[in-house]
């Protein structure tokens, strides 16, 4: 039996499924350690609030909308809290997990277990601190009887076409200088037109956020990229950008009027049918239902336009895929189906596969680096990163400047802009 034998990995639903049906036996190991940081009944709900966060979209941006800031540029502090909490958990649950399947990584100059503790200790304040702010908390015991998902079907064996031989390795070179140099002459121009949102009173919530999201999420990418140790920052930013512009374009392809409701139908349809399901699963889970409500509600601040209707209409149609609407983002490039690559590629690093983990070493003459992502998947991030929200300050710079010619003009020149960044970027990423 080889490698290429092995079953296939566990899906994420797998894994949290185990992780909540499972009871550690010793209360001193590192799952019991772990898991003593979270309130584990009510993780499950709370895994969703921070997928919507981590997958950019309307519901997901929300999190950005305070009471008192701009929505896009800022966090609410009961998420913010719920966010610090899991980082916290999860980073000593890696540890925890780490130093105890692979004991000789530990550096020899540091003590073990006095490091651990005083890890444990500290993620337990954070925790101790974040529970009151969001809430999220229940009475029930660690091993809280749940509904495992059902069992996927494999996906069959890694194709050993994938397998590069050593000889035909090319001498490692590559470079992203000239990429990044166009995309931050992108970021110039993306931040050099003038955009009042509140120009024809208070904007509509999603306009808003679309615009704001991306230009936040654009600032996360163009700052983190070139810095040591946050580079991985850059690759998440830019898949929510990818994604969300996708759905954008998807929302207004058409400009038949019975097509472009339908869709808008669809899409907030979508996220009110998340959101319940999330406020479903918090309260199934103990968390009282008032808390679970509060944790998506939107504050009351005055400055945007929300649709207050939160009913889901019956018998709704789900919106395409991500692979589907990705799909017909692509056309008209020379490799259609490019996006849905770039996609599962920028997904590899954001869900720490193996493939992901191998973007982020590096061996050099100067010995290993573990700490730089590699300038295909870099490469790939400023790429995606600009094109995608290309698209959305574009289209919302045009609405809210009333369909200004200046704002098409800028539109226009956007987009040649994102084209530069790609031109640059497909021989440091190889796709289209």
């Amino acid at each position: 039996m080889t490698w290429l034998d092995a079953p296939t990995f566990p899906s994420e639903q797998a894994l949290l499924d185990d992780y909540l049906t499972g009871s550690p036996a010793d209360p001193s190991s590192a799952s019991a350690r772990s898991a003593a940081l979270l309130d584990v009944a009510g993780l499950r709900g709370a895994v969703y609030v921070l997928a919507h966060a981590g997958h950019g979209n309307y519901l997901g941006l929300q999190s950005t909308v305070s009471e008192d800031g701009v929505p896009g540029h800022d966090l609410r502090a009961d998420h913010e809290a719920l966010f610090m909490h899991v980082a916290s958990a999860g980073v000593v649950a890696t540890l925890l997990g780490s130093s105890a399947a692979l004991p000789d990584m530990w550096p020899a100059d540091v003590e073990q277990e006095p490091f651990i503790d005083e890890a444990v200790r500290l993620a337990s304040v954070v925790a101790a601190t974040a529970r009151p702010i969001h809430k999220l908390s229940t009475t029930k015991k660690f091993n809280v009887p749940v509904k495992a998902a059902d069992p996927e079907p494999p996906t069959g064996l890694i194709d050993p076409r994938v397998i590069v031989a050593a000889a035909n390795w090319w001498p490692d070179t590559n470079s992203i200088q000239e990429v990044a140099e166009r995309a931050e002459a992108y970021w110039d121009l993306a931040r050099s037109f003038p955009v009042d949102m509140w120009g024809h009173g208070n904007p509509a919530l999603h306009e808003a956020l679309n615009f704001a999201g991306a230009h936040s999420n654009l600032n996360v990418v163009l700052s983190t990229y070139d810095r040591p140790g946050s580079e991985v920052i850059a690759v998440f930013a830019a898949r929510m950008l990818l994604e969300e512009s996708a759905r954008l374009r998807w929302r207004f392809a058409s400009a038949e009027a019975d097509v472009f409701k339908a869709r808008a139908t669809q899409y907030f349809d979508e996220m009110r049918a998340r959101a319940a399901k999330t406020i479903d699963l918090l309260a199934g889970s103990g968390v009282p239902r008032t808390d679970a409500v509060s944790i998506l509600a939107l504050p009351q601040n005055g400055t945007y336009i929300a649709n207050p209707n939160q009913t889901v209409a019956k018998g709704r149609t789900p919106i395409p895929t991500i692979t589907s609407m990705l799909r017909d983002y692509g056309r008209g490039f020379p490799e259609e189906r490019w996006f849905e690559v770039a996609y599962s590629f920028l997904s590899q690093t954001v869900h720490a596969t193996p493939v992901g983990y191998l973007h982020g070493i590096r061996y050099t003459d100067e010995g290993w680096d573990a700490y730089s992502i590699s300038p295909e998947m870099l490469g790939l991030a400023l790429d995606v990163a600009c094109w995608a929200s290309a698209h959305m300050i574009g289209h919302s710079s045009v609405i809210f400047s009333n369909i200004s010619a200046e704002a098409i003009a800028f539109r226009n020149e956007l987009t040649k802009a994102a084209y530069r960044v790609h031109e640059a970027a497909r021989p440091v990423h190889g796709l289209d």
